[in-house]
């Protein structure tokens, strides 16, 4: 594929998720709050994930946590209320550091220790849980994916080695829009 197609394709990827991100129901004509936004991220994060069907059985729900933000916990409510992930209803629950993370689909941490985010990680390495944060070194420590801000805008890295070992698979369509994309040896070098 030549650059020019490649580049091309790029664009037209960033644009649907810019689209679905900006123009979900949840965000509406509204200001969007940076819980908010990091809500609507949190939610495209885990719809383009796909988890071992092993994990998520037919009549189950989806469970989303979060872990250390009271605020992000409270828009992810509100931003999730009425949709799906793959396929299955959405419940959302607030989890203390040193709680039961193991039923969690997807773990949201913020605000939280760094010595504790190491904990936590060790104690679910290896299982089918999204993690994703907005703390640094979070894709170092073990985290798939980590927000940031970077001139004004949220960006992301993906730590593809650890999505694998959790037996997630991450779209193509989320891993092109990535700032950094950590795989094999380099993920232990993340931000």
């Amino acid at each position: 594929m030549s650059l020019t197609r490649c580049r091309r394709r790029r664009g037209r990827v960033a644009a649907t998720f810019v689209a679905v991100l900006f123009f979900a129901p949840a965000a509406g004509a509204q200001n969007v709050a940076e819980p908010s936004l990091k809500a609507a991220f949190i939610y495209n994060f885990a719809k383009f994930t796909t988890w071992p069907p092993d994990v998520l059985p037919v009549t189950g729900s989806f469970t989303a946590c979060v872990i250390g933000d009271n605020s992000v916990f409270e828009a992810l409510e509100r931003a999730v209320k009425g949709r799906q992930v793959s396929g299955h209803g959405v419940a959302v629950q607030l989890v203390p550091p040193d709680g039961p993370a193991r039923g969690c689909h997807l773990l949201y941490l913020s605000g939280v220790a760094p010595g504790s985010v190491a904990t936590i990680l060790t104690a679910i390495r290896g299982l089918p849980i999204l993690t994703i944060s907005d703390l640094d070194r979070f894709t170092g420590q073990g985290g798939i994916v980590q927000m940031f801000l970077e001139n004004g805008r949220t960006r992301f890295d993906l730590n593809l080695d650890v999505a694998r070992q959790s037996r997630l698979q991450i779209s193509s369509r989320l891993l092109v829009l990535g700032a950094h994309v950590l795989d094999g040896a380099k993920a232990g070098e993340g931000r």
